[in-house]
């Protein structure tokens, strides 16, 4: 089995136990175990398989047993759990992972006695070391610090790994952690990045001690710790939410958060900002493709306009170019888009993953650690790349960096790392600039209080899960783990939410928040999952019919119109949709109906008397719709395309010269080969079929055009000709002779 193999069976498995069908989970481990290089999976199962033998034996007989429910339940668990081993056994003995080879000599040196884990956390917390690392001074870098530096990053690092690839915890590991969470004498990001490896080691392979212990470190409070923990906390148990109910242990810290405000808000931001993680790849999409290039072709006039050549002058730093506006005349959309990344990046939105997801190549991405290391401005690291005296200038920057909330902890380390290869003109320019707009940021924080209190907590949440984001995406090393950023992140839909959320405004909240990011599909299903009374608001029924619509189920989005109509609210608006829903559905009759009522609170809407034209079109009123197309000619003069129907019409009420007059208007303006057929059938009923020809030969040179769309199209309106005294024989002939004429002129 190669790895998606393994990891899909193992769930599949997991899911057949999550639905008490342990015959057919059992069945997927035993295939699973025949792969494996060690009998000890197929005797584990073999054991197991003989207990719900038993199980199942005595099920139906009139003996009772008591402790036969607890019996069965403690055999779920164990099959889920020998399932979890075999998993990460085969993932071990697969090869190709550098990932598992590491695994698998941790475990070879923990049981060859080569780790000491009271060694690790001392080599931490010794006071001298200790110390030197937080003492309140600019970054030092001297040579004898470096060897003591580099020797602490390895324990960090060697921590790090130990805690992420275990997979089930023995009581020195759970000691281990909680001597960390417990130590005064480790820093903030140390536990910060304990917490990370804890999150990664459940997220990899389950375990109630390792869940457990995310809830030590949430519940000591400890600043910046915690919010981490909370993380780890609600993304193991969205992603174990079917086992959850087998853990007691789990299911008491759960019931001590239940009913908790502070929880319930926090639970809210984390979800919301999860939300926004699904919509990087697309905020990244836009602005690779549509407004780079934009910049792009704009390159020379941005530069002549905004003087480059000055870039470092005085003028240039105190001010914002007065022209800033006036350079995007020509793109008029550009500004705007412009304007609303930097509204999503003050939400919190991943804006610079395509800035700073090709910055991870230096050096100290290389332990994958530092992708999880908060940014924090005594990091020794940063200091060995800014160690003379020039360097001084690049202090202030780092600690503005440390204490914004805009930038998440691995892009903050991609941009001072790259500031080292910035030729040292561009880098002061760069630098003062950066400064300027970070003091602005830091004032727009300041107002929106987001530097204290809850602000601050969400901002956290948003640089971290953003952290976790690129090493899922970015790291070299991705393919070899299960991204938790692929699944759908429906919280709301878990055991442990609906065990603890009480606060039904937060499941109407994250609905909203879906609607207006235009997620419809998950919107329109938290919509759905909201209580009876309140899903029968106008509003809700409004929204999900929306929802709908935008999916394309317009018969769903009906129903739900219907029933929003039943309210006396918002007729025009409600209304207009209605009759849209039965234009979709093929239902003219209803839809004239519904536009027909809607012309009433709005006579002279365009869309609706279009739309009116439109449906009588449909039912073959022609004499009715041309009126309607005549009204919205008259009212919006420059539309063009509301010529085409009018043209049809007209052929159809053998109004030939209105026709032929609007169909050469139309012509002048814009055309389709659609325009030239129906040209050379208003000529072919008028009795001119050498004009008809030439109407009809150049709907197929046309450039979207070809023979077979013609013959297509033409074949389709040849009752129209035959209504209009045209025989049978002469259609197929003229079809023929249009294709000779076509290849006569493309020679």
């Amino acid at each position: 089995m190669n790895r998606k193999e393994i990891w899909d069976n193992h769930q599949l498995a997991s899911d057949f136990i999550a639905k008490r069908q342990l015959g057919n989970a059992m069945d997927l481990f035993y295939e699973m175990a025949g792969e494996s290089t060690s009998d000890y999976y197929r005797l584990q199962l073999d054991k197991h398989k003989e207990t719900y033998s038993s199980i199942l034996q005595y099920a139906f007989t009139d003996m009772e047993d008591p402790q036969r429910e607890d019996i069965y339940f403690r055999l779920l668990k164990d099959v889920l759990e020998i399932g979890d081993k075999l998993k990460e056994h085969l993932l071990t003995v697969s090869g190709g992972s550098s990932i598992y080879k590491t695994k698998w000599k941790i475990e070879q040196n923990i049981q060859d006695g080569e780790i000491n884990y009271e060694q690790l956390l001392g080599a931490l917390t010794q006071d001298k070391e200790l110390e030197d690392l937080l003492k309140d001074t600019n970054i030092t870098t001297q040579a004898e610090e470096t060897t003591t530096n580099e020797e602490r990053n390895e324990v960090l690092s060697d921590i790090f790994r130990v805690i992420w690839l275990i997979d089930k915890y023995s009581e020195n590991e759970i000691n281990l952690l909680r001597k960390i969470n417990e130590s005064e004498k480790l820093p903030w990001h140390d536990k910060s990045l304990f917490v990370s490896s804890l999150t990664l080691s459940v997220l990899r392979c389950f375990d109630e001690n390792k869940i457990d212990l995310l809830f030590e470190f949430y519940n000591k409070q400890e600043d910046q710790v915690w919010p981490r923990a909370l993380v780890g906390i609600v993304l193991a148990l969205h992603k174990y939410d079917k086992r959850v109910d087998l853990y007691p242990k789990i299911l008491e810290r759960l019931d001590a958060f239940t009913g908790n405000p502070e929880v319930e808000k926090n639970i809210e931001a984390i979800i919301i900002q999860m939300i926004k993680s699904k919509e990087t790849e697309e905020i990244t999409r836009k602005w690779e493709q549509e407004i780079m290039p934009e910049i792009m072709k704009m390159r020379p006039n941005i530069e002549q306009k905004l003087d480059l050549e000055n870039i470092v002058s005085d003028k240039f730093i105190e001010d914002k170019n007065p022209d800033w506006e006036r350079v995007f005349e020509d793109s008029p959309d550009l500004l705007d888009k412009l304007q609303e990344f930097s509204k999503l990046q003050m939400e919190g939105s991943d804006v610079f993953m395509s800035a700073f997801g090709r910055l991870k190549h230096f050096p100290f991405f290389n332990r994958i650690s530092n992708w999880f290391i908060p940014f924090f401005k005594e990091n020794p690291d940063l200091g060995a790349i800014f160690s003379s005296k020039e360097d001084n200038n690049i202090f202030p920057l780092i600690e503005k960096l440390e204490s914004s909330y805009y930038m998440c902890n691995s892009d903050k380390y991609s941009f001072c790392f790259n500031l080292q290869y910035i030729p040292d003109a561009q880098r002061n320019s760069m630098m003062q600039m950066f400064n300027e707009e970070m003091k602005q940021m830091n004032e727009i924080g300041e107002d929106e209080e987001i530097l204290t209190g809850f602000a601050r907590t969400k901002s956290i949440y948003t640089q971290y899960l953003q952290d976790l984001y690129r090493f899922y995406k970015l790291h070299p090393l991705r393919n070899e783990v299960d991204d938790i950023f692929n699944y759908k992140l429906d919280i709301y839909n878990t055991q442990f939410y609906n065990r603890i959320i009480e606060d039904k405004k937060i499941r109407r909240n994250i609905a909203e928040f879906y609607f207006e990011r235009n997620h419809f599909d998950q919107a329109v299903e938290v919509f759905q999952n909201l209580d009876e009374e309140e899903r029968n608001k106008v509003e809700i029924l409004e929204k999900t019919a929306y929802g709908y619509q935008r999916l394309g189920d317009y018969q769903t989005a009906l129903d739900y119109y219907l029933k929003a109509d039943l309210f006396d609210t918002n007729k025009p608006w409600l209304t207009k949709k209605i009759a849209l829903c039965y234009r979709y559905l093929n239902q003219p009759e209803k839809a004239l109906e519904y536009y027909k009522a809607a012309e009433n609170y709005e006579p002279d809407n365009l869309y609706i008397q279009a739309y009116i034209g439109h449906s009588l079109f449909q039912l073959e009123r022609y004499e009715e719709a041309i009126k309607y197309y005549f009204k919205v000619e008259y009212l919006a003069p420059e539309n063009a395309k509301i010529r085409r129907p009018i043209a049809w019409c007209s052929f159809m009420l053998d109004k030939f010269d209105t026709a032929e007059n609007y169909l050469f208007k139309l012509l002048e303006k814009e055309s389709n080969y659609y325009d030239y057929i129906t040209l050379g059938h208003v000529y072919w009923s008028m009795k001119q079929p050498e004009k008809a020809q030439e109407a009809y030969k150049n709907a197929v040179v046309h450039k979207d055009s070809s023979f077979k769309k013609f013959s297509a199209a033409y074949l389709e309106d040849r009752k129209y000709l035959e209504n209009r005294g045209i025989d049978h024989l002469e259609i197929n002939l003229m079809m023929d002779r249009v294709k000779f004429l076509a290849e006569q002129e493309s020679q």
